[in-house]
């Protein structure tokens, strides 16, 4: 499997794992970073694969990380949800790929090329401690946690 990654407008070769095109590779393309591609991700490396989870939003989770509580049992969809994410984020073999969308899927099962392409997060991720300063100096305004800042309702308000 070939994957390569288009950000900013620029192909770049992020990672060439096959190099004969009979043979099948250990690596595996999750596609969707809510519960059940997280689950996906999880299992398959637990299992010896290297997983790359591609997810189009800025954080994997997805609906699942908005609800208060599940179905039939009724419990707390973050207690469910959190030790999964913090696993997920932290094992080895799983490579995680936000802001992305798959433009192009090429080959057969086992032996495939993918074409993603990565939108700009304009915050360096090796960086980010999740401490929010960087939203009291973006332009843009229109992002929730902001606007409760801006009404006093905010974490920065005691």
């Amino acid at each position: 499997m070939s994957l390569l990654l288009l950000s900013k407008g620029e192909v770049i070769m992020v990672s060439n794992i096959q190099q004969a095109t009979s043979q099948k590779t250990g690596a595996v393309l999750v596609i969707g970073g809510g519960i059940g591609g997280i689950q996906t991700a999880l299992d398959l490396a637990e299992s010896g694969y290297y997983v790359y989870l591609v997810e189009q939003s800025p954080a994997i989770g997805g609906v699942m990380a908005q609800l208060d509580k599940t179905f039939p049992t009724n419990d707390c969809s973050m207690c469910i949800l959190s030790p999964k994410l913090v696993e997920c984020g932290r094992h080895r073999n799983i490579e995680i790929i936000t802001c992305a969308d798959v433009l192009d899927v090429k080959g057969e099962p086992g032996n495939f090329s993918v074409l993603i392409k990565k939108r700009a997060r304009f915050v360096d991720e090796t960086l980010c401690t999740g401490c929010g300063d960087c939203t009291k100096n973006c332009p843009v305004r229109y992002i929730p946690q902001v606007k409760e800042e801006e009404r006093g309702n905010g974490p920065g308000k005691d």
